[in-house]
Parts: structure tokens; sequence; C-alpha cells
């Protein structure tokens, strides 16, 4: 702080203080859109990276986005932590050895608690002693949880549970050690200069990556709208024995499918014992009305609600759908019962519920481009946060800030391993609350950091929100129009498909591109058993080192977005541009930012860097409000 800032803080009013300057009229206020005369309400005066709130603003603007990132926070720890729930096949045992509910309790409190602590550190931005380098980005820009890993988790721990036999503690375990393993590579890459990774990742490469991501997460929200994933992947059929595959070991000690034949019972009922007393068939109207509930206030507040409300519509609405779910009945039955609210502590940590950690090597090649995935996402998200604040992004500053930024994000992905939690990602969604409130000051991202970090350890609000139902939860996720979270499934599709338009022309070269990834990349997200049953079978004979070769290459070519993303990386590298293609454009600082997850916000391509760093600071205005961002 500077000696003139020190002097102003000292002439400085109680009442300055507390709520400084803002305009807090503007930001509380509805306003009914189709009365208004003019062409909108004006924005409110802009605060700068070290501009003073008051303490009681900065609290109001920081729980503005906890609240516009807590939907996106929960969904990746409540939708892995499902695959704890139920028994092994034609047994009664069931996956996890502790109990699920409170697994999943805690891997959302740890989600929480994890981000609000990396959030401080990268809203700090620490210069490293003696170097040009600093750690943390230094403006205000929130870390949230990676939605590019969560269709790697559920294959890997789905894989290690019913074909290696492992709990779901063990299995998650062995995940988290293989994730803080490959953190290093966002470590490594904010080392190199950002041409790097503009060469390599266009535009068009990203774009599939994204829309592919889109596809494979959209399905998981229409399973929870429906009434869950294990009913929908269970629902009605009659009594029957039918084909099925069970661990088994060669003699040498390899581990194999059997093909078996198990005794299915009726078809599964929605519902867990621990949150509902309503069991009701998958895709029953029940389900699907209590999700559209959440579809349809979404849209009300996007329309009517005050610029804070529209902000945070998604946990609003989300709200507003578990109230009417709690007061409602089924012929006498309470859709939401609290037993696991009273039974949860008043305040909990990290580590209070521990896995044991392990190594899986088949995972290394999938996670090592989730992470070069979301270090691009960073890149783009920095830089729309930079420009969203009125600083300039092609500079030496800008730069620096970037790569800690990036620094800060493999860190961040080693730590949250460390501390039970899947790893973290620079969130997006933040860039819209700065232009919807024209607050770019630090003070909001400390604040934010706080509420985010007080959430996780009160082990009440964990509890509450695994109570949640899995349609209100599923309404949200799959249809909600807003592009606040990237957990949005819907929005992430068509942030690929704008970043690929947007991003490269349209010419033959990148639609060859275009058609051969998403051709193979469709293909096994529609059909993934083409690549997992007798592509490379495994044999008696085969080494344990082969077999983990093989199961790397398997996972990769079955998970639809990493196929999708070697093919495109590839073709691009080695088809050469036509002689009328123009210069393509890149994922770079200044010149694009990408957005899915974790965050399915609308993404654009900024304008070139150069242009950036000499034309005078843009205008951040109420039109603003889907600023890019990048991807995840």
């Amino acid at each position: 702080m500077s000696a003139v800032e020190v002097h102003h803080t000292e002439k400085r009013s109680f009442k300055e203080l507390m709520v400084g300057t803002y305009d807090l009229k503007y930001l509380c206020l509805p306003a009914f859109p189709y009365f208004r005369k003019g062409k909108g309400v004006p924005p409110p005066r802009f605060f700068g990276k070290d501009d003073f709130l008051g303490l009681f603003v900065a609290l109001v603007m920081g729980l503005q986005h906890a609240l516009a990132m807590v939907g996106g926070l929960i969904t990746p720890p409540l939708l892995v932590s499902t695959l704890a729930f139920g028994n092994r096949p034609g047994t009664t045992t069931p996956y996890a050895q502790g109990d699920p509910a409170e697994i999943q309790r805690y891997l959302v409190q740890a989600a929480l608690i994890v981000c609000g602590i990396m959030t401080f550190f990268q809203v700090l931005g620490v210069r490293i002693y003696k170097t040009k380098f600093q750690y943390g980005a230094g403006v205000l820009s929130c870390m949230g949880i990676s939605f590019t890993t969560v269709p790697i988790a559920t294959s890997v721990i789905g894989q290690l549970m019913k074909e290696q036999g492992r709990t779901f503690e063990e299995a998650y375990g062995n995940f988290l050690g293989t994730i803080a393993m490959c953190g290093v590579i966002p470590v490594i890459l904010s080392f190199f200069p950002i041409r790097v990774i503009k060469k390599i990742f266009p535009p068009l490469v990203c774009g599939i990556v994204i829309m592919m991501i889109g596809v494979h997460l959209i399905g998981s929200g229409f399973k929870n709208w429906g009434g869950g994933a294990f009913c929908a992947d269970n629902w009605q059929h009659p009594p029957a024995t039918r084909a099925c595959f069970l661990p088994a070991k060669y003699p040498n000690g390899t581990s194999y499918l059997q093909l078996n034949q198990c005794w299915v019972g009726p078809g599964v009922m929605c519902g867990d014992k621990t949150k509902t007393e309503v069991f009701l068939p998958f895709g029953s109207q029940e389900y699907l009305g209590l999700g559209f509930l959440v579809f349809i206030t979404i849209i009300f507040l996007e329309i009517f609600g005050s610029p804070f409300m529209r902000n945070a519509s998604v946990i609003l609405a989300l709200l507003f759908g578990y109230l009417i779910a709690a007061v409602t009945t089924y012929q006498g039955k309470k859709y939401v019962i609290t037993t696991k609210i009273d039974q949860a502590p008043g305040i909990t940590f990290l580590w209070t519920t521990t896995f044991p950690l392990g190594f899986y090597p088949p995972a290394i090649i999938p996670l090592m481009i989730v992470f070069i995935i979301t270090s691009i996402e960073t890149v783009g998200d920095t830089s729309a946060t930079m420009e969203a604040s009125r600083m300039a992004v092609d500079t030496e500053d800008g730069t620096r800030r970037i790569k800690g930024a990036l620094l800060n994000d493999g860190i961040s992905g080693i730590f949250s391993a460390l501390a039970t939690s899947l790893p973290l990602t620079t969130f997006a969604q933040n860039n819209g609350v700065i232009a919807l409130t024209n607050v770019a000051a630090r003070q909001a991202g400390f604040a934010a950091a706080f509420w985010l970090f007080l959430l996780g350890i009160l082990g009440k609000v964990g509890a509450w929100i695994t109570t949640i139902p899995e349609c209100v939860l599923g309404g949200m996720t799959t249809f909600a129009p807003t592009p606040l979270p990237a957990v949005l499934f819907a929005n992430v599709i068509a942030s690929g498909i704008k970043i690929i338009i947007n991003g490269d022309p349209l010419t033959r070269r990148s639609r060859f591109i275009l058609a051969c990834s998403l051709a193979l990349a469709f293909g096994v997200e529609l059909v993934p058993q083409w690549a997992t049953l007798n592509l490379w079978p495994v044999t008696p004979g085969m080494s344990p080192g082969l077999r983990g070769l093989r199961d790397a290459i398997i996972l990769v070519i079955s998970t639809s977005f990493t196929l999708g993303a070697v093919v495109a990386l590839i073709l691009n590298l080695i088809i050469p541009l036509d002689k009328t293609d123009p210069t393509v454009t890149r994922c770079s600082p200044g010149a694009s930012s990408v957005s899915t997850e974790n965050d399915g916000k609308d993404a654009s391509f900024h304008s070139d860097a150069a242009q950036a760093s000499s034309a005078p600071p843009p205008v951040v205005t109420i039109t603003q409000r889907h600023s890019s961002n990048g991807f995840a």
C-alpha cells in the first residue's frame, strides 16, 4: 500500500470503512425489464485491483463470487462419490468400506476448504524472491474443482472397483496418488514461453475437447434429473439371470474379467435411504417436475432478478428447488430427511476422513491430457480476468501473472490430491461477476476465499449439500441456461462450438480435422465397448507392465474427449496449412479465452494481444455479463 493510500485510509470515516462508496442499490434492487424506458441500467463505478471497498461491501462481493462458484464446486465431488453407493454385482458386498453418505459429505467439504485456501494464494500473488516469476495471479481470480477430471475419475475408480475388487476408498486413494504425480505438469508449463502453448493448442483443438467433455457429462445430468445415476443404470426389468463379468485372476496374478451368470432382481428404485423416504422408478413425473422447477426458476431470475440475483441464480434456484422438495410429501413420505444433517459434526476439517494413497499407471496419460487442458484453461481465464479488470495482458507484468496462475494451478493440483480432493483449476465465472459489479478489487477475492473456507469447515453445511435430491441437482446441471457454473453441461457443448467457430475459419483443413476428431470421439462416446472388450484382450501370459500400458491406451481411446484431443492435436500438427488459409489464431492470452466446467460460460476470443497492450483499457459495462473465460 502506498503512502498516499495509507494517508487516505486514516481520513476515512467509519461508514466508508464499513461500506465504502459502492452503489448497493444497483447491486440488490430488481428491475422489471419490460417497463424500462431506456436501453438499460447504467453500471456502478469501477473499482480496480487495489481499490478500497469497505469491509461490508467486500464481504458482500466475496459472497457473490462464492455463490456463483458453489454450484460448480459441489457437483464434481458429488458425482464421484456416488460411485461409493451400491453393491458389487450379484453380491451384497458394498463398494465402500465405510458409510457412503459420510464419504460424500466429507468430499464436498474438503473441496470447499481446499478451494478457499488456494483462492487466497491465487488472489495474493507473491513474487518469488530474486526471480522474474511469481506465485499466484495477484488478481480477482478464484480457484475451483476442475470438471475435466470427473470422466477420468469415474472411469478409473470404477475400473479399480469392478475389475480389481478394490473398495471405493482404495480406488479413490490410487487416483489421488496419481493426480499428485501428474500435478507437476502445470508447474513445468508455468516456466515455458506462452507461445509454446499458443502454437500447439489452437482454438480448433480446444473447442473439440470442450465440446466432447460437455457431451460426455450431459448424460450424468440426465441421470440425476431422472432420479439418480444408480437407478438409471438399473431401471425396471423382471428378475432374471443375465451375463455379467466378475473380477478373477490368472495363475500368474494378472487380473481380468470372467464371464459369469448373475442373478438380477427387479428394477432398482431411485433414492437413498439416508436422505429420502420416497422411492420411485427412474424418470417418474415427480422427479422430472422438481428438476424442471429449478430450470424455470433460473429463467425467472435471469429476467427479473437484480444483478446480484442473476449472478447467483443457479444457487438460488437450487435452494428454491430444495425448499419445495423439503416441504412436499408423496403419499405421506418426505422427499428430504435431515438425518445426515443431525448426525454431522458442527466443525470439521481436512483429513478427518482419509484414503490410502496409491498409484495407478494406466491413468497417467489421460491425466496428463487433463492437466494440459486445465493449463490452457488457466491461461484463458487469467487473461479474461485481467481484461475485465482493465489491465494490459500482453506485457511483462501480464505474462508474469499468467505464469503465476499456472504455477498455482500445479501446486493446487498436488496439494488438493494430498488433501483428499480432486484437482483445482482457475474458475471462469468470476469474470462475469466482475463485469456485472464493476469490482475487480482483490479485497473481494480474499472475501470469497473466506466464505468458501467457512462453508467448508461447517460440517452441517456439507451434510445439507448431500441431502439435495438428485432430481433437483440434475435439473440445475443439465438445463440451466445461465453460463455461470462450468458444470451446466449443455453450455459446455455450446462453448466448445463457439470456440471452434470464432477461433479458426472453417476451411477445408479445419473441417477435415474437425470431422476426423469428432467421428472418433462421438463413436466411443456412443459405443465405448468397441475399445474395451476385444480390441486388446487380457491374456494369461500378459506381464504387469504390458497390462499397465494396455490399460492406459484403452482408457485414452475409450474416453471421448481424450481421444478427440489426441486426434485433433496430431492432425493439427501434421496437416499443412492451405495457401488460402489465414494465419491461425491460437489459444493464447490476449488472443483468446476458452470456457467449459468447471466454466460453462460463453467463450469468446479477445482482441489481439498487441492491440490489447496499445489500446486504452476496455470499458466494462452491464452488457458484458457473459465475458469470455477459459474452459473447464
